[in-house]
């Protein structure tokens, strides 16, 4: 498996990442919808061969962080307060991985958010998060 597999269109690379996605991805994203996106590559992968768990919260992390900025008021700097990652199934190598997030509640300091990680539409990991929000308009 290489980084050279396709990524699908309407995928552009995600901006300004951070050194630590920019160091575990490409990362790229949907703009129209917001969907986060990665193939997994021999790198990512556990001694059992499917992505590892640890690559697989931090793309949830990821997403869930990007749509609470995009839902909130003005500039916003987010952090994890909690996140609760399910495995589902495993993630097999090669697989083109989205993240699809939904923020449930923003309130006046917390977010609340839902996000489904699909492996090429099969759905492999659910997790649920609380971020803190400050925002400065």
């Amino acid at each position: 498996m290489t980084s050279s597999s396709p990524v699908p269109d309407g995928f552009a690379p995600l901006p300004d990442a951070g050194a630590f996605v920019d160091h575990v991805g490409p990362v790229f994203v949907r703009e129209a919808d917001g969907v986060v996106g990665v193939r997994v590559e021999d790198r990512h992968l556990n001694a059992a061969g499917t992505a590892m768990g640890g690559f697989l919260a931090t793309l949830v992390d990821v997403s869930i962080g990007r749509a609470v900025r995009a839902n909130a008021d003005g500039e916003a700097a987010v952090a994890t307060v909690s996140l609760t990652t399910d495995y589902l199934k495993p993630g097999p190598a090669g697989a083109w991985l989205e993240a699809r997030c939904e923020v449930e509640r923003l309130g006046g300091s917390l977010a609340f958010v839902d996000c489904s990680l699909r492996a090429d539409d099969d759905e492999i990991v659910r997790a649920r998060a609380v971020f803190a929000v400050r925002t400065e308009d």
